[in-house]
């Protein structure tokens, strides 16, 4: 006989009055002038006052980022700071002007767009009436995006027309003032007591004393001035054209892709070599012939090095002075050194390590972190959780910030209206806003200190991370293994007391005793 089937209908969870909707404000302003810094005020007031009077809205944060380019993220810390909220799950909902004020580079906008999707996450844009929660195309997004990044795009071409014509026309402007001379209204004038230390630098060199050499003598002399010498530096004063009299515009050039970085000039674009732009320190006989000697040795340099690049390199540092290790062949046998000892006559605390006892200590490090591993990691985000414990009372230091600041910008917006209607001078009301300025200055870097002070979750989340990597390595290994090395340990320093500490990718920090034996 067949069984009657039943089907029980489970209806989905709607969102009732009483949900709380977590919501962020993200402002920014381009520049630090007066109006700009109003207009900062004005976006910091208005978001404090929208969202706290709102209904089933909970204010997280105004994220703030002041004086800051929209073309790359990387110097925003407030947008920085945002994001990583967003990934530990405290917001729901983030409200920004325009789409220009959250990014002016289309690719980074979109990007982020999807990973706070994925994180669960909308984005109001208020001036464009675009709500990423609602929006099934990306394309009015990247259209947005991409008109904001056009707008960047043409003002740094403006500049470097300018530039470039200034260039053409004779009219150099120079950027930096090279040893040996001093900036008077925008001309190169020497310095008396700086030339002779120029001048022996381009005689010794074509003598025969390398830049390091050089370097050493400079700084051993107590009446040369310019100090600390090193041999970088001084090669550069050996190939600057200024020493000549002539000046080489577009060294360097700022491609027209965001984010703008300024790059060494390898042909990209053109370049203005100008003549006789200002007085010369070197007489052109002497700084060819230096030329000539700067490319043969060049040349030789290149032809002796084998090009390549080992596995450990940016990896090791010198506990002592911080500089990196560097790979060095002696007697066929493979040595990392502190890259700093010998330069200039430095000297460094730091012993060389055969790339052979490296290995064994790693080895070491290695099996004994994994035999101890619940014992260090497990107890570490135990401990972390009980030290973030004891910090919660700062969510009430911070909302008290916060209620300080919006009362702030209320103020600074009454200043504002008072005076547009005549009935503040404009002293009074420079002298009050100032004031005020000065006020959220002080708060916010005080909030910024807590919040950093907050960052136990990513740690904790980090120190997981890694022992999910390890539980998934091998429980002992008997010799080094670069893959497996590169996924444990972020650096390694070697201390000046026979210990190397292994910084863990999730930051944790581990001595280790040499292998010597």
């Amino acid at each position: 006989m067949a069984v009657e089937k039943k089907v029980q209908v489970i209806k989905g969870k709607k969102s009732t009055a009483n949900d709380v909707l977590r919501v962020a404000a993200y402002c920014r302003v381009s520049t630090d002038s007066d109006d700009q810094v109003n207009s900062f005020m004005a976006q910091m007031h208005y978001y404090y006052s929208f969202i706290q009077q709102a209904e089933n809205m909970e204010l997280v944060d105004v994220y703030a980022d002041e004086g800051i380019t929209g073309t790359s993220v990387a110097k925003r810390d407030d947008f920085n700071r945002m994001i990583k909220d967003c990934k530990l799950g405290k917001i729901d909902r983030i409200y920004v002007k325009s789409v220009s004020r959250f990014a002016r580079n289309a690719l980074d906008c979109l990007e982020y767009i999807r990973l706070l999707k994925e994180y669960g996450v909308s984005v109001f844009f208020e001036n464009d009436g675009i709500d990423t929660l609602t929006l099934n195309s990306e394309l009015i997004l990247y259209v947005k995006s991409a008109f904001a990044q056009a707008e960047s795009i043409s003002g740094s071409k403006r500049v470097q027309t300018a530039n470039r014509m200034r260039a053409e026309n004779g009219n150099y402007i120079f950027m930096a003032t090279p040893f040996g001379y001093r900036m008077e209204e925008n001309e190169l004038i020497p310095i008396p007591e700086q030339i002779s230390v120029v001048q022996r630098i381009f005689w010794e060199y074509l003598a025969g004393s390398g830049a390091g050499k050089i370097a050493v003598q400079l700084n051993a002399d107590p009446d040369i001035p310019g100090k600390p010498w090193g041999k970088e530096r001084v090669r550069y004063i050996l190939s600057n054209e200024k020493y000549v009299g002539d000046s080489l515009f577009q060294k360097t050039y700022t491609p027209t892709v965001v984010p703008f970085r300024s790059m060494r000039n390898h042909g990209e674009v053109e370049q203005f070599y100008i003549t006789n732009t200002h007085k010369a320190i070197i007489d052109r006989e002497t700084f060819n012939a230096v030329q000539e000697m700067l490319n043969s040795n060049k040349q030789k340099k290149a032809k002796r090095s084998k090009n390549k690049k080992f596995n450990l390199s940016g990896k090791i540092y010198c506990g002592y002075c911080g500089w990196a290790y560097k790979r060095r062949i002696q007697n066929e046998i493979a040595y990392w050194v502190c890259s700093h000892d010998g330069v200039a006559g430095q000297q460094c605390k730091t012993k060389p390590l055969s790339e052979e006892v490296f290995f064994k200590t790693f080895v070491n490090f290695y099996n004994r972190l994994r035999f101890h591993e619940n014992l260090i990691l497990r107890s570490a985000v135990t401990r972390l959780a009980e030290i973030k414990k004891t910090i919660t009372c700062m969510d009430s230091e911070i909302g008290e910030i916060d209620k300080q600041i919006g009362q702030l910008t209320e103020r600074h917006n009454l200043y504002m209206t008072l005076m547009n209607a005549d009935q503040m001078d404009e002293v009074s009301f420079t002298e009050q806003c100032a004031k005020i300025e000065r006020e959220i200055t002080k708060l916010r870097s005080r909030r910024n200190k807590l919040l950093i002070e907050d960052d136990d979750e990513r740690s904790i989340d980090d120190i997981r991370t890694l022992r999910e990597r390890l539980s998934n390595s091998p429980k002992a290994i008997l010799e080094f293994d670069i893959e497996l090395f590169d996924t444990v340990v972020e650096k390694v320093i070697i201390e000046d007391d026979n210990k190397v500490s292994f910084v863990l990718r999730c930051g944790m920090k581990l001595r280790e005793a040499i292998a010597w034996n």
